[in-house]
C-alpha cells in the first residue's frame, strides 16, 4: 500500500509538469493551470547546463504554488507553535521538497495523452480535473485544487491523484515525525536533504 501510495504521489507530481494538451471545456483556473504547466515544460526542455532552464523552473513552480498554505497544512497544530521565522525557514524548505520531487520524475508521464477535463469553481476555490498517462499505460485521474490569491491568481493547494490528496501524504509523515521527534530534528533533516 505504502508503494501504490508513493506511485501515486509522484505520478501526481510528474503531472503538473507535463500537462500539454487539452480537452473539454475549461474554465480561467484550467487555462492558468495549462499555461503554467506549458511554460514549465518549455524551461525544463533547456539543457542542464543552462542556468535560465532551472532558474525558470522554480520561478514558474513558486507561481502556481502557494507554498505559504501548503506548509502550513502539513504542519497542522505544529503551525501555531512555530514563530514567523521558523515558518518561513519551514516553508522555504518544504518547497525545495516539493519542487525536487517533482520536477525529477518527469520521465514518468507520456506526455502526449495528458488530458484537461475541466473545472469546478466554488467562490474563491476550485477543482482542475486532469487524466494523465504513464509511460507504462497506466492512466490516473489528478486533480488540482487551487484558490484564487489575491483575487487574481489561481495558486495550487493541493494534488489529488485518485483521490488521494499529496498534502495529506505529507502531513502524515510530518506528524508522525514530530510526534516521536522535535521541530528542529525534523527542519534539521529538511535542511540536509536540501544540500
Amino acid at each position: 500500500m505504502k508503494a501504490y501510495r508513493y506511485t501515486l504521489v509522484i505520478a501526481a507530481l510528474v503531472a503538473l509538469v507535463f500537462g500539454l494538451t487539452g480537452s473539454a471545456r475549461a474554465g480561467v483556473p484550467t487555462d492558468q493551470i495549462r499555461s503554467e504547466i506549458d511554460q514549465l515544460y518549455q524551461s525544463l526542455q533547456k539543457p542542464a547546463t543552462s542556468p535560465s532552464g532551472n532558474g525558470a523552473s522554480s520561478e514558474i513552480l513558486d507561481r502556481m504554488f502557494n507554498w505559504p498554505q501548503m506548509a502550513q497544512t502539513v504542519m497542522g497544530r505544529h503551525w501555531q507553535q512555530r514563530t514567523a521565522a521558523e515558518r518561513d525557514e519551514f516553508t522555504q524548505l518544504f518547497a525545495g521538497i516539493f519542487r525536487r520531487a517533482y520536477v525529477s520524475r518527469i520521465h514518468v508521464v507520456d506526455a502526449s495523452k495528458f488530458q484537461y477535463l475541466g473545472d469546478a469553481i466554488d467562490g474563491d476555490r476550485a477543482m482542475v480535473k486532469t487524466k494523465v498517462s504513464t509511460k507504462r499505460g497506466s492512466t490516473l485521474d489528478v486533480d488540482y485544487a487551487v484558490r484564487l490569491a489575491d483575487g487574481q491568481r489561481w495558486r495550487v493547494d493541493d494534488v489529488k491523484v485518485e483521490r488521494v490528496s499529496l498534502i495529506d501524504n505529507y502531513r502524515d509523515q510530518f506528524q508522525a515525525f514530530l510526534g516521536r521527534s522535535s521541530y528542529e530534528a525534523l527542519t534539521q533533516k529538511l535542511r540536509a536533504n536540501a544540500k
